[in-house]
């Protein structure tokens, strides 16, 4: 007997939609039921991305919500932003239960989402019931929840980092992100500076003050530790194929030890399975292909001014894997489940 759930990916020719099919390919207790995208004729999804020949026999397909529904129990919104809030509710209505990878239920505050998103947002009352999708803060409300937010990829790495000092009360107002992110953060856009030939051995910063991701950043944090910090947030691309590389500089509001904030660290997420400490600053690499975060720090010797430095896989624990993470949550399997 088949006692599998079954899941649909909406979106599943992104890279954050490609590595959502991976992933679950291999989760033992999932059955891939639909895949859809923009693609004008249904299509074998292993003529799409070769790899997965022998691996599926799925087709994907232009959507057909009403299909879907009758294939699936668990939905991945794997969609463009302002897509997913015209899709939600009817899902909702069907008794579905939502992982939405987008922005659209991120962000509570719809001033802010309109400044950012440029688009009035259609379904407040989903908005206000959907839950933030950061199992290191939230498992508790991610548990019972029908929608989940799941986190941006730059939220995820800068919020983890934070949270704990912020929680605290260490942290001055000031606080400056300098993150970088591989060139897959910006999906599979027809853009000439993500040609190989620009992207390449580059690097360039871009949106620094006016990234949608700001205002994400600022409310999760707002509301999990009730204090605010005046972000300076400078995200850049650079010319690698995948991850995130967040450097944090902070000036705490009290001398204090390296052992200090070793405990702080330990006191939140001792029992988190995707968090890694480490004595020293992370590097990229180690993060790559997993669903880990990785956090580090170096203290000033006044015992003030710190760098916190904070990696992840922006298409594995900042997309797919988190989202993997979460329905991990809501069906009570271990978090680890298919991710490990």
């Amino acid at each position: 007997m088949n006692n599998k759930i079954k899941v649909a990916v909406l979106g599943a020719t992104g890279f954050t939609g490609e590595m959502l099919v991976e992933i679950q390919l291999n989760h033992p207790n999932v059955e891939i039921s639909y895949l859809a995208s923009r693609t004008p004729n249904p299509v074998p999804y292993h003529e799409l991305f070769p790899r997965f020949y022998k691996k599926t026999d799925l087709y994907c397909e232009n959507l057909n919500l009403d299909k879907a529904v009758k294939n699936s129990d668990i939905f991945f919104l794997s969609l463009p932003h302002t897509v997913s809030m015209s899709i939600v509710p009817e899902l909702l209505n069907k008794k579905k239960k939502i992982i939405d990878l987008s922005a659209d239920y991120r962000i509570k505050n719809i001033k802010e989402y309109k400044k950012y998103y440029k688009t009035f947002h259609k379904d407040k009352i989903n908005l206000k019931k959907a839950v933030y999708g950061l199992p290191e803060i939230n498992k508790d409300l991610i548990r019972d929840a029908d929608i989940i937010a799941n986190p941006g990829c730059y939220p995820t790495a800068v919020i983890l980092a934070l949270f704990p000092l912020l929680k605290e009360g260490l942290i001055k107002d000031k606080v400056i992100v300098d993150a970088k992110s591989a060139i897959t953060g910006a999906g599979r856009k027809a853009v000439i500076d993500y040609h190989y030939s620009n992207i390449s051995d580059n690097l360039w910063a871009y949106k620094p003050f006016i990234h949608q991701h700001t205002p994400e950043i600022l409310e999760i944090l707002k509301k999990n530790t009730s204090k605010n910090i005046d972000l300076i947030f400078v995200p850049h691309v650079v010319g690698v194929d995948a991850g995130i590389y967040s450097t944090i500089y902070i000036s705490f509001n009290k001398k204090i030890l390296k052992k200090e904030i070793n405990s702080i660290y330990k006191k939140y997420y001792k029992n988190c399975t995707f968090i890694r400490l480490l004595d020293g600053l992370p590097k990229l690499k180690d993060v790559i292909g997993t669903n880990f975060c990785d956090i580090g720090f170096v203290l000033n010797n006044n015992g003030e001014d710190c760098v916190v430095a904070s990696s992840i896989d922006n298409l594995i624990k900042g997309a797919a894997g988190a989202a993997v993470q979460n329905m991990n949550i809501m069906k009570g399997w271990p978090e680890s489940l298919g991710l490990l």
